[in-house]
């Protein structure tokens, strides 16, 4: 059985998550606090790994919303968890054999759901009548036993037929007996349910929060035993010990502590090699167990009988630690791993994984690598839901298994009211809420920027018009028969002089040469100062003030005050009347700073000034119109200075 859809309703944060596809593997993505964590609670409750743990409590259901008679009768009959079930062909296989009267379409799907009622509802689309006419051809009646049962419609009417006969004969009593073992409560879908439990799935839930425990009281743990509060990472621990064919009786057998310790090192080695496939952050760790006597001295319950001490070995530096002490990721991966193995030789394939903020704490590329795992190893055989808010748990190549988890609050602005939603899944992965798809604009960017820039030397502008100066000197330097930029060389815009850093520490270390152009003044001349000593090679970054005759100076300042005014008058339209002059005023340092200021006194006939309209301009021109514009030569020989020394750090 697949798993195809599912819906919660009813449950904390959730009103009606609304139906929502499921995959092989399934990403939700969405901020804290937006009910991930209840989508799969609630999910879990289907069918749990535990037993106990298919309870739906009155507790859970939402508490904004007060307990009406509807809501009551929610509680009785409605479901929690709905989900849609595509039956595969060894599913079919199995109804076939043991109900072969059943009439079923071969893509029919399954509804499974389960409610504040608790017991398992399930449904099919089945054709019925059908199924009961060949159910009463198969006992091969006479004319007088089929006249005995008439035309009943369904299963149920065909029991109470049968049931209802007063001179049944054999063949009467040998399909109500076939009834009765293949329908146990009397109706079609108990037939189907009762064929179909057998391979339906059992939910794995593992959040980040649940791991082992580096060290176990004995004592303690036979008390909580008896007591049934087992914490779930006392659990881990007992399916670690049920992986090593052995039990916390066999710890306190004196006899048989070096044995258990074996195969409890054999069952870690097996788990860590599968660990280290996907660990590339320290591959010299290893598990190490001890079962020792408890000192008076040690905090309680620690003080007294057998202590169980799981430690983690680092080879590099030959010292060890307790478990809960180190490696925080090494820990829930080993913790998760030590969990699912169990409840695979439990329940075989016939698993769907669970995973709450797998990877929470691990570095960027840890969670990649265990991305990598829930690919390469889970989803080969299980289905695998997860959530997250981190980029690096979002695969770019499976987007369409995304889905969005929002929290909703509709506010009605002529009322000035809010009307609470609460948690909706959504298919659409371009949410309209910022910050649920910012984990995703997040991971695209940074998978995009591993791949836009495919020269091994990259220039860092701050703006598109820095860009589009640079391309367009460049090429007429080519005109020219003269040396221009290398063509190894790609431009790329940061956006702002804060986001050059970003940039640079983006690509730092990728293989990348990287050269950075940037404005010097006295707004962002010790930022400026900072990120040449502390982020760039030498000789990587150059000034605008290294290719003109000023202490501060921008990219305009290169092209200069009489080319410049030029390309503004001409760009916005303005009149004769009220041109900027093309002799450069006495006490102006920066262009820029000059031509903004100038520009906000043009009369407001006059389209408003920005820095790119300009460079649009320039790009425009013929070039019978470039060779007539005034301070043209000077402009290019600055520019030629500045790709000669781009160029001169090419290796």
């Amino acid at each position: 059985m697949k798993l195809v859809r599912v819906q919660v309703k009813k449950y904390k944060c959730v009103d009606d998550s609304g139906p929502w596809r499921v995959d092989q593997i399934t990403c939700l993505v969405g901020k804290n606090e937006s009910g991930k964590t209840a989508l799969l609670e609630a999910l879990y409750k289907l069918n749990p790994v535990e037993e106990g743990e298919a309870v739906f409590s009155e507790t859970d259901y939402p508490r904004r919303e007060t307990l009406t008679e509807a809501g009551q009768s929610y509680l009785k009959n409605g479901d929690a968890i709905i989900t849609h079930w595509r039956l595969e062909s060894d599913d079919l296989k199995l109804l076939q054999d043991r109900l072969p009267e059943l009439q079923i379409a071969p893509d029919a799907e399954v509804r499974v759901g389960r409610g504040y009622g608790q017991s398992l509802r399930w449904q099919i689309s089945i054709d019925e009548q059908q199924t009961v006419k060949t159910l009463i051809e198969s006992a091969r009646f006479n004319a007088s036993e089929n006249s005995a049962v008439g035309s009943p419609a369904t299963i149920k009417e065909l029991f109470d037929c049968l049931e209802a006969l007063e001179a049944p004969t054999g063949k009467h009593d040998d399909l109500l007996k076939k009834m009765l073992e293949a329908y146990p409560k009397k109706t079609a879908m108990s037939g189907v349910s009762g064929c179909l439990l057998d391979v339906f799935p059992h939910f794995v839930y593992f959040s980040e929060y649940e791991r082992m425990p580096g060290k176990v009281s004995i004592d303690e743990m036979r008390m909580r035993e008896q007591s049934g509060e087992v914490p779930f990472g006392q659990k881990v621990f007992k399916a670690l010990l049920a992986l090593a064919k052995s039990s916390i009786d066999d710890i306190e057998n004196t006899r048989h502590q070096e044995e258990l310790i074996m195969q409890l090192e054999a069952v870690s080695n097996r788990i860590s090699d599968e660990i280290f496939e996907y660990w590339s952050q320290n591959r010299h760790l290893r598990v190490e167990f001890r079962c020792e006597a408890g000192k008076p001295d040690d905090p309680s319950p620690f003080n007294s009988g057998s202590v169980f001490q799981t430690r983690i070995r680092n080879e590099r530096h030959r010292a060890s630690v307790n478990f809960d002490e180190r490696s925080t990721g090494f820990i829930w991966f080993f913790s998760f791993l030590v969990w699912f193995s169990q409840m695979k030789e439990n329940y075989g394939d016939k698993l769907v994984v669970l995973l709450d903020e797998p990877g929470l704490t691990l570095h960027g590329k840890a969670q990649q690598d265990l991305l990598r795992y829930i690919k390469e190893r889970l989803g080969l055989k299980h289905q695998v839901i997860y959530t997250t808010h981190s980029p690096f748990m979002l695969d770019a190549e499976s987007i369409f298994s995304l889905r969005t988890v929002e929290d909703i609050v509709n506010r009605d602005e002529v009322k000035g009211v809010e009307r609470i939603e609460g948690t909706k899944v959504g298919e659409r992965v371009l949410s309209k809420d910022h910050d649920t798809i910012l984990p995703l604009q997040g991971y695209i960017g940074y998978d995009i920027a591993n791949t836009f820039f495919i020269g091994p030397y990259m220039l860092v502008v701050e703006g598109p018009s820095e860009v589009a100066y640079i391309n367009w000197f460049n090429r007429q330097l080519v005109v020219r028969k003269r040396k221009g930029l290398d063509i190894r060389w790609a431009v790329a815009p940061a956006e702002g002089a804060p986001k050059v850093t970003s940039f640079v520490t983006l690509f730092k270390g990728r293989g990348l040469k990287i050269a950075t152009l940037m404005d010097y003044h006295k707004g962002q001349k010790k930022m400026v100062d900072r990120i040449e000593a502390e982020l760039m090679d030498e000789g990587c970054l150059l000034k605008t003030t290294d290719f003109v005759d000023q202490e501060e100076a921008d990219i305009e300042d290169l092209i200069g005050w009489e080319l410049y005014t030029h390309l503004v008058n001409e760009s916005l339209g303005v009149p004769n009347q009220h041109r900027l002059s093309c002799e450069r005023p006495e006490g102006v340092t920066r262009i820029i700073k000059a031509v903004e200021e100038m520009t906000k006194l043009l009369p407001s006939t006059v389209a408003e000034f920005d820095h790119l309209k300009p460079a649009k301009h320039l790009h425009a021109l013929k070039q019978d119109e470039i060779d007539n514009l005034p301070g043209l030569k000077d402009a290019i020989d600055r520019f030629a200075t500045l790709f000669e020394r781009l160029n001169k750090l090419i290796r």
